[in-house]
């Protein structure tokens, strides 16, 4: 897996930026998506970073 993958292309919010944020303490996907701004836009990559979050939070 590439930490370079772009999730949210609107937001250029890649997989690293996300694992940053859960890194910093965000524990759900809405505290992902404040923090990255991620899915904040368009909204077509939010069920991708909802699965990304939900597979690397603890």
């Amino acid at each position: 897996m590439s930490k370079d993958k772009i999730l949210c292309k609107c937001k250029k919010t890649t997989e690293a930026d996300v694992l940053k944020a859960i890194k910093q303490g965000a524990t759900s996907y809405k505290e992902v998506k404040k923090m990255t701004k991620a899915a904040s836009k368009c909204g077509k990559c939010k069920e991708q970073v909802k699965k990304f979050v939900k597979k690397n939070v603890e």
